[in-house]
């Protein structure tokens, strides 16, 4: 799993940003609002991701805060609700938008977002009623746009990163290894993923 990335905004575009990471270009999905906030091309950027792996193709899915990622993986556990709907969701439904909704049955504001039929917004409302009091709202953490501190980062996450782009997860932790004895204790994440980049 990937659990955060890092780094330079290239563009935003409908329901997507786009950010270079160790000289790759990396397309994430994200919210309307999500897209709304970014700042302009050209700055350092941090997006919460969650992952989702088909036969045809890795996805990305960005979220500026941890609120938002509970709330998009408790709808992939809803019957009908893919990735993509559910991101469709929390585009129509802010975070406090859609526990209200789901604690008040509100059929209309489920269904009002494209893709959502009544009998999934029934689901959604069955399946989630008694989650999405236990997510913790406005979790802080950083977000989209948010300068992010120059730490040694810790060496599962750029290995997950690697594997990510098709490397085993052997030769990651090995190329990482390699790359944080290399590193500076400020080097960023994107820095450390360039220099194991180079060893692979």
């Amino acid at each position: 799993m990937i659990h955060h990335v890092e780094g330079t905004l290239v563009a935003v575009r409908p329901g997507k940003a786009i950010l270079e990471l160790g000289g790759l270009g990396l397309e994430i999905l994200i919210t309307e609002g999500t897209a709304s906030r970014l700042g302009p091309a050209g700055l350092r950027v941090h997006l919460l991701t969650h992952l989702v792996v088909r036969e045809d193709a890795w996805v990305l899915f960005g979220f500026e805060e941890e609120e938002e990622r509970a709330l998009f993986r408790l709808l992939l556990g809803v019957q009908g609700v893919g990735p993509r709907l559910a991101l469709a969701i929390l585009s129509a439904l802010e975070p406090e938008r859609l526990r209200s909704a789901v604690a008040e049955g509100d059929l209309a504001a489920l269904t009002g977002v494209t893709g959502v039929g009544k009998k999934t917004a029934q689901r959604v409302i069955v399946d989630l009623r008694d989650k999405v009091g236990l997510v913790p709202s406005g979790d802080a953490v950083p977000g989209a746009g948010t300068p992010v501190g120059a730490t040694k980062p810790p060496a599962d996450d750029v290995v997950d990163a690697l594997v990510a782009l098709g490397y085993s997860r052997g030769q990651a932790r090995d190329a990482v290894d390699v790359a944080r004895g290399a590193a500076t204790a400020e080097a960023s994440t994107e820095e450390v993923l360039r220099e194991a980049l180079r060893r692979l």
